[in-house]
């Protein structure tokens, strides 16, 4: 290639794109191309290859160590840099697995360019975090158009208005006029707030007498609580799933030091013209089954939407999981009979549960109905679970492989019922019992009487304290699945087929550790939170866990489950209809291989202290 192409191309190539120009241009131009035929090997150690590092024009190289591939290198991808640094372990060498032509740089050429560019030299010894930082950020950056991930800050706001207990309807009016606005803040005295609206004061007017309107105080008694807000710093996508959870039109804009004044949702949505965020929306309109059929793709088209725009799974999973919920609301709304719609607690549990599943792989809820319920009720309620999970299904969610779902008669209980198989899991110890206690602490309620789930978790934590041997066996699982990285830390594909094709099962081998770890940690400390990241959070502020370790451990898990997600579209993009949780080696590109290690590094010191934590030493 000629000199400018070779600039150009290494210009393309993270951490190189944070040189200086000037830079950037003396290590392109100290390259060379160099050819390897398939099947060749490449030892770094010999004198003919080693002392440069290896960026791939063309083709494909893999990293072997005692027979294994750790890692797979293509095209932008580079390879070398571990033996200049004298990280590489002597019996490591590389198989050309496909023709392959590359660039070698010099190597004391690269080491020069180290001194003095701390980003670039940090690319090579950073941690984790910063990492999986700046991978956001860059992919963020490239999105900046992307309205939904705009702050409110960005968004027409109205200005603040408020006025304390005392005031009279007349002087709230006033103040809304003079300043164009249709809410107003309503402060009291023990330091509550409360919100009035345009429609209050009209409603006011329209139903109570006139004298009312310079009557001090009054203000105070129709104000409306608790009052929703959010930060002005906050996503507008987390703005409009405030306002579809709570049915609200308008929320409060906060600052760090008071208020800053009012969001409306006809605003967001003048903003959010031709957006996908559209779709929150249109799940409030919902009228039959046949409508939620038609939601589901819409919310699959937004997933592959921000994923590309670089937004953390996290955050992904969170607004996903609202809008599955509000289709599970409004289906139990069209099938549930009239008679049970007081008599009932519906919950998801599992990666649902969490909000954590953002691909719609399966299905795992309950149902927990009043001790009173008569036998004409209970049929209907029979006919009502089995026509539930038949349209599940249809509006694409798969039945769950273990039957865990409210047509199964084992997850439909009158509540007493319920509570007694609680029990009966601490009288019976199991690893299936184990699994049932796991999938019950992660519940949230979706639909009726909220409060029986709580009494059934309550009954489980008691059942906890009462058997203190339980949680032991309960954190064991969190060491069932075996690290996928060979003894040098390598990556290690599973056995059999999934070692031919490269395969690594990320659920098992770095997913599930974290997320049951910290299940466990919660269930000990008492944490209600269900989501992974609300409970690490949680054990943070209770200095159960600092705050480096963390914050590493939940930028692992958000990293981890981005690799799922990728790779279950990628699955979803070939006709796959219910993809897995298993992620192909040769897909990653070297830095993703290279965060995925440290990945996986996380995983076995979480591990390490999990054995610690709990005393299974002596279990295992």
């Amino acid at each position: 290639m000629a000199q400018a192409q070779q600039r150009d191309f290494l210009s393309q190539i993270t951490p190189f794109d944070e040189l200086p120009q000037a830079d950037l241009y003396k290590l392109a131009d100290s390259m060379d191309v160099s050819y390897f035929p398939e099947h060749s090997k490449i030892d770094l150690t010999s004198s003919a290859h080693g002392g440069y590092l290896y960026i791939i024009i063309k083709g494909k190289v893999a990293e072997i160590r005692d027979g294994a591939i750790i890692s797979h290198y293509s095209v932008r991808g580079f390879f070398g840099d571990a033996e200049i640094f004298a990280k590489a372990d002597k019996k490591v060498f590389y198989e050309v697995l496909e023709e392959t032509i590359a660039y070698k740089m010099p190597a004391a050429i690269f080491l020069k360019n180290l001194e003095g560019h701390a980003k670039f030299s940090g690319f090579f010894n950073t941690s984790i975090v910063d990492k999986l930082n700046r991978v956001h950020q860059t992919m963020q950056a490239a999105a900046s158009t992307e309205m939904m991930m705009n702050t409110v800050c960005n968004a027409p706001i109205q200005k603040h208005v408020s006025v304390k207990e005392q005031a009279t309807i007349l002087q709230v009016s006033q103040k809304m006029l003079a300043v164009r606005s249709d809410a107003c803040l309503v402060e009291y005295d023990d330091g509550s707030v409360g919100i009035v609206t345009n429609a209050d004061i009209l409603r006011m007017v329209a139903c109570e007498p006139h004298g009312l309107l310079t009557e001090p105080g009054v203000v105070g008694k129709i104000a409306n609580k608790p009052v929703h807000s959010v930060h002005e710093f906050d996503y507008l996508f987390n703005a409009l799933l405030k306002m579809t959870r709570y049915q609200i039109d308008r929320l409060v804009v906060r600052r760090d030091d008071g208020f800053a004044g009012f969001l409306h949702q006809k605003d967001l949505m003048t903003l959010f013209a031709n957006q996908p965020g559209l779709v929150l929306l249109k799940v409030e309109k919902v009228e039959s089954i046949d409508d939620l059929v038609v939601i589901g793709p819409q919310i699959d088209e937004l997933i592959n939407s921000l994923n590309r725009k670089g937004i953390k799974t996290h955050y992904i999973a969170k607004l996903v999981n609202e809008l599955h919920r509000k289709m599970i609301h409004k289906l139990i709304e069209i099938l549930l009979p009239q008679v049970l719609q007081d008599e009932v607690c519906i919950f998801v549990m599992g990666s649902e549960g969490r909000s954590e599943q953002v691909i719609r792989t399966d299905q795992d809820n309950a149902l927990v109905y009043s001790d009173d319920l008569a036998a004409d009720q209970l049929s209907l309620l029979d006919q009502f679970a089995a026509d539930f999970t038949a349209a599940m299904q249809k509006i694409g969610f798969p039945p769950c492989p273990g039957n865990i779902m409210l047509s199964n008669p084992e997850w439909r209980m009158s509540i007493s019922d319920f509570k007694l198989k609680v029990e009966n899991w601490f009288k019976n110890p199991s690893d299936t019992n184990f699994m049932y206690a796991a999938i019950l602490l992660d519940g949230e309620a979706v639909y009726g009487q909220h409060e029986w789930l709580t009494e059934i978790k309550q009954t489980l934590r008691q059942k906890q304290e009462d058997y203190p041997v339980f949680l032991r066996h309960f954190a064991v699982g969190a060491l069932q699945f075996n690290t996928p990285v060979g003894f040098f830390g390598g990556l290690q594909a599973d056995s059999g087929k999934d070692r031919e094709q490269n395969l690594i099962d990320i659920k098992k081998g770095g997913i599930f550790p974290i997320v049951h770890g910290v299940r466990c940690y919660a269930l000990e400390a008492g944490i209600e939170q269900t989501n992974t990241h609300w409970r690490i959070k949680a054990l943070m502020d209770r200095g159960i866990f600092k705050q480096e370790f963390g914050i590493e451990l939940g930028e692992t898990l958000n990293y981890l489950n981005t690799l799922r997600l990728e790779s279950m579209l990628a699955q979803v993009a070939e006709g796959v209809e219910i993809p897995d949780n298993k992620v192909r080696l040769a897909s990653l590109n070297h830095r993703q291989q290279d965060i995925l290690k440290q990945s996986f590094a996380v995983v076995d010191v979480f591990k390490k202290r999990i054995v610690q934590h709990f005393k299974l030493e002596s279990m295992m």
